[in-house]
């Protein structure tokens, strides 16, 4: 099947290639859409689009849907921080992420830069207790995705990147099943996110197969992403992806074309 992809990162802001490399790579795999997400602008993030850079990137993505419109489409996006504000009319879709949560001191702290930190947010805030900054995490993804009210959900489990978290005990899926219950009244779309396995070697994406099940089961409608910030891992991982959803019993995902979401069997 022809692949859409929404999560995509370019050099506006952590990604490594342009906007217009990015499309023609997507032309090269005969894509049938492409968004580009770059992360939202904020002052607590460095990987965010500079503030100065944003109307860069509106005309830049704009431009090139325009100029490869009979070769694919290509769609403005933006991967929204939790944290972070925008107009959404601005925006052909958003995907609402939580990089960061507020701890006690009143500050945000990242919880994905790297093994080292997420273990000091734990220690310092969390008492030790990987569990509690989970429930934390998941009680702030509903917060955001409840205020910013984004097309789709972004990598849901973020939280279990580095591997501190206790995904396999009941106290901590409960956590991600009560919060993905309340995120999907808001949002019903949640993508899979192929980071896991392209860059990780996981077997798994984002989220895990437990809570992929609970999502299913609660009605949510599946979006395959890449979440790419090189051009040779946009739709990388794709196909097994669609057996692999196929074996677990789903039977169809959405894409976004023609402007919007349409479910397509798989």
């Amino acid at each position: 099947m022809r692949h859409s992809n929404l999560h995509t990162h370019t050099v506006f802001s952590d990604g490594y290639y342009t906007v217009e490399e990015t499309v023609l790579a997507a032309i090269d795999n005969n894509m049938i859409s492409l968004g580009i997400s770059d992360h939202s602008s904020a002052d607590f993030d460095p990987c965010g689009i500079r503030t100065r850079s944003i109307d860069a990137y509106h005309r830049e993505v704009r431009r090139c849907a325009e100029k490869y419109k009979d070769r694919i489409e290509v769609y403005l996006g933006l991967e929204l921080d939790g944290y972070s504000v925008v107009d959404k009319a601005d925006y052909d879709y958003l995907i609402g992420d939580v990089h960061y949560v507020k701890c006690s001191d009143g500050n945000l702290h990242g919880i994905d830069w790297n093994k080292e930190n997420q273990q000091k947010v734990i220690d310092d805030f969390f008492d030790h207790d990987p569990l509690a900054m989970a429930k934390h995490y998941f009680a702030t993804y509903v917060e955001r995705q409840q205020i910013n009210r984004p097309d789709v959900l972004g990598h849901f489990d973020l939280v279990r990147l580095f591997g501190l978290m206790p995904t396999e005990s009941k106290a901590y899926l409960d956590a991600a099943t009560e919060a993905l219950i309340a995120c999907l009244k808001v949002t019903p779309i949640m993508e899979i996110n192929m980071v896991p396995v392209v860059l990780r070697g996981d077997t798994e994406p984002y989220p895990r197969n437990n809570i992929l099940k609970e999502a299913v089961a609660h009605g949510a409608k599946l979006v395959l992403s890449s979440d790419a910030h090189k051009v040779e891992n946009l739709q990388k991982g794709f196909d097994d992806e669609i057996l692999r959803l196929k074996a677990l019993g789903i039977r169809e995902i959405v894409q976004f074309v023609g402007g919007r979401f349409v479910e397509v069997g798989i």
